[in-house]
């Protein structure tokens, strides 16, 4: 098994354009970040989460003057943002929903890990088109996670880290296929959905756990570090299924039960959390998996 980053990853959410408190939510961002530092964690950064328009965590970051540590730090990018040809400028005042500028950004901050996402599309994200990453429209119809890799493998190299995502919810032989492009991309960790344990009987779950221990065997056979999902929110039982686009009946899901089965079962692997937004959270998920 391969691990390229030696910490368990958390979540955090940078704030939506239309935040009604703008001020109270730049302060919990600060504060949140600054818990998750102390604690020696992974901070992962959504890029406009569930198709929402929010500010990059580039611009987060710096706003509030936040520190950067490079081992301490993910920020996602997606396919759905414009595509200019003005580059990252300090000096000036600029939109970061546009690609260049934000991953400009993210370089200049010292950011290190990028994962790559396809991401979630809305009428009001445009999405990058083939020949805005120098691929010919006519045999690349569409920018995705893989294109992505490529094109931050030639335009920055040597600057990123690079990881992406696998959902151990889709068919197993094509999801496969999406990892091994994204291996010869440049992916070298990978984060999957959220892992349930606790099946319930549901062969739908139970397939995504087959799926799951077939991928792992591949990526640590491949040189790749795989991060597993965790979700510590009940709310799990119907978002995963929004997000996967069928139903799976995940019985009576307690998060706490199933992160002391996850930690039972890959005590090696690192984790992701979802949905933790307290310091007494984030220290009884801690003293779960640290065995306290």
């Amino acid at each position: 098994m391969t691990t390229i980053i030696d910490k368990d990853f958390i979540e955090l959410l940078a704030l939506k354009h239309n935040v009604e408190d703008f001020e109270g939510g730049m302060e919990k961002f600060a504060e949140r970040y600054q818990l998750f530092l102390e604690n020696d964690m992974v901070i992962c950064i959504p890029d406009n989460p569930m198709s929402n328009l929010s500010y990059m965590g580039t611009e987060m970051i710096e706003a509030l003057e936040l520190p950067v540590e490079q081992e301490n730090i993910v920020l996602h990018l997606n396919t759905f943002h414009r595509k200019t040809d003005e580059k990252y400028d300090p000096a000036k005042e600029q939109n970061e929903q546009d690609f260049d500028i934000l991953v400009g950004h993210a370089a200049a901050l010292g950011i290190k890990y990028l994962l790559c996402v396809s991401g979630d599309g809305s009428e009001r994200l445009p999405r990058l088109q083939p020949e805005d990453l120098g691929y010919d429209p006519e045999k690349t119809k569409t920018i995705t996670s893989v294109q992505l890799l490529e094109y931050l493998g030639r335009a920055y190299p040597g600057v990123f880290t690079l990881g992406a995502a696998f959902n151990q919810y889709e068919p197993l032989e094509a999801e496969m296929e999406k990892l091994r492009h994204k291996i010869a991309a440049g992916a070298v960790f990978i984060i999957t959905q959220p892992v349930v344990l606790t099946e319930s009987g549901d062969p739908a779950l139970t397939t995504a756990n087959n799926n799951l221990r077939e991928m792992m065997k591949y990526a640590d056979d491949h040189g790749l570090q795989v991060v597993l999902g965790v979700w510590m929110s009940a709310k799990m039982a119907y978002l995963i299924p929004e997000c996967i686009g069928y139903d799976v009946d995940f019985g009576n899901f307690s998060p706490v039960e199933n992160l002391k089965v996850i930690r039972e079962t890959y005590p090696e692997r690192r984790l992701y959390y979802s949905m933790i937004f307290t310091a007494k959270r984030l220290q009884e998920v801690r003293a779960i998996t640290e065995g306290k």
